[in-house]
């Protein structure tokens, strides 16, 4: 198995600033989601923020993906590519971002219900275990200690609170590159044991879950939207986190409690 990079103080500080323009635009995607929007609209209001910036999106042409934001509805996992969707009050949507400054790489991703959670309770449940099995565990991490507790952990949270991790998707290390190997499985999967948390590894961490389904589906034609295997709902958070000699730091993703 490949060893996660270790990063260099320069590579540090490009990282840490290109985290730090997701996170804000992150939360003024989030402040601008309304019903009547559709995802192209969404998509069209991150590239005149990054326009605004001079900034670089990491998402668009990676492995021919046409857009700068993966926008997932509902049954929708991952990987949702931005389209003429209308959204409607109570729709689940996942908005998942990554930008490039000065080659340093940062993804993160958040889900939200939209108008407000009360429109569909359980969904705003899973929306609220996915953030915790990473909030209850990342301040925990341990420097040259094996990444399978921490796997372990997130699907222990995510599973004790009813609900299901989609075994199939999973993390990765990121920083000098938007998705770097080894894999981050969010469940006890033995490669784990292999892994182990060194400072200056920067690592996406990005649970992704759904109600009942542990697996996904093609039913598009365009060989990105992925689906739950029964038609459930799903949702994702993520972060990019800095391990450092003595502990953890989120540089991306929206950490304040829902």
């Amino acid at each position: 198995m490949q060893k996660p990079s270790i990063k260099t103080p320069e590579q540090i500080r490009n990282i840490t600033d290109s985290c730090s323009y997701l996170t804000e635009m992150l939360h003024y995607l989030r402040e601008h989601t309304k019903a009547g929007m559709r995802l192209i609209d969404l998509e069209n209001l991150s590239q005149e923020w990054l326009d605004k910036r001079d900034l670089k999106w990491a998402f668009k042409n990676y492995d021919w993906f046409p857009a700068n934001l993966c926008l997932s509805v509902n049954d929708c996992v991952v990987h949702g590519i931005p389209d003429d969707t209308i959204l409607v009050n109570g729709d689940l949507l996942k908005i998942d971002a990554g930008i490039i400054y000065k080659k340093g790489f940062s993804d993160a991703a958040i889900s939200i219900v939209v108008w407000d959670d009360s429109l569909n309770p359980l969904w705003a449940d899973l929306i609220k275990a996915t953030k915790e099995s990473l909030d209850l565990w990342i301040d925990a991490i341990e420097v040259w200690k094996e990444a399978y507790w921490l796997s372990k952990a997130i699907y222990n949270h995510v599973t004790n609170s009813w609900f299901s991790i989609i075994k199939t998707l999973c993390g990765h290390w990121v920083g000098n590159a938007v998705h770097e190997k080894p894999l981050f499985y969010n469940y006890p999967n033995a490669s784990m044991k292999k892994i182990v948390f060194e400072p200056w590894m920067v690592i996406a961490i990005e649970p992704i879950t759904a109600v009942v389904s542990d697996d996904v589906v093609y039913w598009d034609l365009n060989d990105w939207n992925l689906y739950t295997k029964r038609w459930d709902i799903w949702a994702q958070w993520e972060y990019t986190v800095l391990i450092t000699e003595n502990w953890p730091k989120v540089l991306a993703g929206i950490t304040e409690d829902l």
